[in-house]
């Protein structure tokens, strides 16, 4: 059988032309470099070299081997530099889920950065529910997610990515319109359109607590699992809402986003089963803090 090694001695013997200078770049003695080119050229078949006292010289079918082993030693190479950018995390395969609501703060950013350090990961990103990510984390359909904490996080790792403060989104005409920050008792009676708790219990949670804090129980008049959908109802005159500030960048002309005085504020996590050892999760985690630290720079500038 023909292994690598061989492949080397006849190379080697192929560029010096010389069986005793090729014996020594390989520190061998030169016995057993002359066994091993006859032991290659009879499983061949062929005749790889033309030997006589005072020279040694490739044949015509050593000169062919010769160009077409370089092929070979050249995708050796090839090979063992992908399996250490493999195990770096810096090529393989990674899925990625995240809420719709961040593709208006930080998966933009975390996506193109990804992309532009680690171009030979493969990278499939899904738009989730946040109900559904945690489970997709844990079930291991999927590597990472961003979304908000999860209330059960036995069995995962977190980071968080962005913090940004929630506002209020009015529809025209509304009687507030008029103010530059919103205290949130001046929200009493209004028709409130909220994201399900099943669906975002944190989400939800934080503006109803909000709310009761301030001594306002919000009355539900729509439960809506997109937030991006809750602010074109908003924008239809159906009630008021409150959302993530980066909803802001829906940029709808039929609604105006307006600050809380006191505002909450949402955390985006990045999640992931403590037990996936896919390497390109860490190379993930690294980029995308990077990307989300730029983010909330621009955002407290803006």
């Amino acid at each position: 059988m023909i292994e690598l090694r061989h492949l080397q001695y006849f190379r080697t013997l192929a560029e010096t032309l010389h069986f005793g200078r090729a014996a020594e770049r390989l520190h061998i003695s030169q016995p057993p470099l002359s066994r091993q080119i006859a032991l290659l050229e009879e499983e061949l078949g062929v005749k790889l070299f033309d030997r006589s006292r005072r020279r040694v010289e490739l044949t015509e079918a050593g000169q062919r081997f010769y160009l077409d082993t370089g092929t070979v030693f050249a995708a050796f190479e090839q090979a063992k530099r992908n399996a250490l950018a493999a195990a770096r995390g810096a090529a393989g395969e990674l899925s990625v889920g995240f809420m719709m609501s961040t593709a208006y703060s930080v998966t933009p950013a975390i996506t193109r950065r990804y992309a532009a350090q680690f171009p030979q990961v493969s990278l499939k990103l899904t738009e989730t529910l946040p109900l559904d990510l945690a489970q997709d984390i844990s079930s291991g359909s999927k590597d990472v997610a961003i979304m908000y904490r999860p209330q059960d996080c036995s069995g995962l790792e977190t980071v968080t990515l962005f913090r940004e403060e929630m506002t209020v989104v009015l529809p025209p005409g509304h009687r507030l319109l008029a103010q530059s920050v919103i205290d949130p008792r001046e929200l009493a009676g209004e028709t409130f359109i909220i994201v399900p708790r099943r669906i975002a219990p944190a989400l939800h949670d934080i503006i109803f607590n909000y709310c009761l804090q301030h001594g306002v129980t919000p009355n539900i008049g729509l439960e809506i699992n997109m937030q991006q959908t809750i602010v074109n109802l908003v924008g239809e005159g159906l009630g008021i809402a409150i959302v993530p500030r980066s909803m802001c960048n829906m940029r709808l002309a039929t609604t105006t986003f307006k600050p809380l005085r006191d505002a909450p504020v949402i955390e985006v996590v990045a999640v992931w089963k403590e037990d996936n050892h896919n390497p390109c999760i860490a190379t993930f985690i690294e980029s995308a803090q990077q990307a989300s630290a730029q983010a909330s720079r621009e955002q407290q500038t803006a």
